[in-house]
């Protein structure tokens, strides 16, 4: 099938790293939900629907250059969700400083959208949410 959930994942993520917020904002539901609340950055919080979506990408581009979601692995959880495990890195562009940060999320899919990520600290904990604990 060529619209996986795996498939889906990685060109939503590609875009982002491409600065193509419009591409990636393409395979998003209307309604879908971030919940970046997991996060200790100043942006922490819920966001719900594509213009909600596009101020967080954008604001993530106007902290950081270089920004980056390097994927070290991708777990498919059917029937609808994604752990995506990350290294995200970037440079500030006040400080000039590089930033390394390592994270997890699940993605939730419906109808080959993605309807919902949720960001946690380890792989640890997206594993538990998902019922894949090791």
């Amino acid at each position: 099938m060529p619209d996986d959930n795996l498939e889906i994942v990685r060109r939503f993520l590609t875009a982002i790293n491409d600065q193509d917020i419009d591409a990636a904002l393409m395979d998003l539901a209307p309604g879908a939900e971030l919940d970046w609340s997991g996060s200790d950055a100043p942006d922490s919080g819920v966001y719900r629907g594509r213009a909600a979506w596009r101020d967080w990408m954008s604001g993530r581009s106007e902290e950081l250059t270089n920004l980056r979601f390097d994927v070290t692995e991708l777990i498919d959880v059917p029937p609808d969700r994604v752990v995506v495990i990350a290294r995200v890195t970037g440079r500030g562009r006040a400080s000039g400083i590089d930033t390394i940060s390592l994270g997890a999320s699940v993605w939730m899919l419906r109808n080959r959208q993605v309807s919902r990520l949720t960001l946690y600290q380890t792989r640890e904990d997206a594993l538990k949410a998902v019922g894949l604990q090791e």
